[in-house]
């Protein structure tokens, strides 16, 4: 994983700890023990569900969920997501607006705020494989704003 903040037309290194400090959590994780740590969540957290989400951009029907997850977006709760296969990377706003920005690939765990505005953003050519643990389906919806700088998705 690599991180960095994008500040004034510069891209600074962001730490483990700064990520923390934003609320973010991303570490690595053991693929083949996805179950388990799903679980846990679950449990921490109450939830009750688990969605399986295989998505490639060549298939047509995928490419519209890859575009929406582009924009820029919030959810109500949590965003938990076990990465399997593929790579992309999430722009997350910091607390002051500007734009952190992480690269993931199979065995990392993402956990994007409540509240915090985020996009993930695939390479043309990406077949993604993730798990995402949830309470409700309602969870998952997105809410959407509008971006105005440089850095806006494609």
């Amino acid at each position: 994983m690599r991180a960095i903040r994008m500040k004034s037309g510069e891209e600074l290194d962001c730490s483990d700890e700064e990520l923390r400090a934003e609320g973010i959590v991303v570490q690595p994780f053991d693929v083949e023990a996805t179950a388990v740590l799903t679980q846990r969540f679950q449990a921490e957290r109450g939830w009750s569900e688990v969605e399986h989400v295989h998505r490639s951009a060549s298939k047509p029907q995928d490419e519209a969920e890859i575009v929406k997850e582009a924009d820029e977006h919030c959810h109500l709760v949590d965003e938990v997501r076990l990465l399997i296969e593929g790579q992309g990377l999430y722009d997350i706003r910091s607390r002051d607006e500007h734009w952190l920005r992480i690269w993931v690939r199979p065995g990392d765990l993402v956990v994007v705020p409540a509240r915090r505005y985020h996009r993930f953003l695939v390479g043309h050519a990406a077949t993604l494989y993730y798990v995402q643990p949830y309470a409700s389906r309602s969870d998952l919806m997105q809410l959407y704003r509008v971006s105005e700088d440089d850095t806006r998705a494609g």
